[in-house]
């Protein structure tokens, strides 16, 4: 799994895990935790590869806490049929939205919204999440850091078995 940021007023920006870096006595590390943060022109790129043979029912899961005020966020699914490399990802060379799955409304309580997906072995899976296009401006501003094991807050990937 991945995450990733993109900026749509920053076509050609590529945001690099330094956010997360922290120096240490041996040095410079980079943890698994990812910033996702979603605003006006911010959204946060979800990648997953389903690895597990026999496993090809997905679900894909948005786990949030309670907010202070009601934001509207849009989940779409991307073109992807190989990993698309952070390394380089921005804006302009994200792959492209292929179906909105839904508006996702975060409230005063706490939020477990889940989709089913088919997926096979070694499928790709990449989604974007974003401001809804009927959120006012301004009000659309989420963040938090991503820990690998954590599922609250978090966006994650559940396989199970098609048997």
């Amino acid at each position: 799994m991945s995450v990733s940021l993109v900026d749509h007023s920053a076509l050609i920006h590529v945001f690099n895990d330094y956010l997360a870096m922290r120096t240490t006595r041996a040095g410079t590390i980079s943890p698994d935790d990812r910033k996702v943060h979603v605003t006006q022109s911010v959204s946060t790129i979800f990648q997953f590869r389903a690895i597990d043979w026999g496993m090809e029912n997905c679900e894909l899961h948005l786990a949030v806490p309670p907010m202070d005020r009601p934001t509207t966020l849009a989940l779409y699914r991307l073109n992807a049929t190989v990993p698309v490399d952070i390394s380089t990802l921005s804006f302009n060379v994200r792959p492209p939205r292929v179906a909105k799955l839904d508006n996702i409304v975060l409230g005063q309580d706490s939020l477990n919204w889940h989709r089913k997906l088919s997926c096979v072995t070694d499928d790709v899976l990449v989604f974007e999440l974003a401001c809804s296009e009927d959120e006012p401006s301004g009000n659309c501003d989420i963040e938090w850091w991503q820990a690998h094991k954590d599922t609250a807050p978090a966006v994650y990937m559940i396989q199970r078995s098609t048997v």
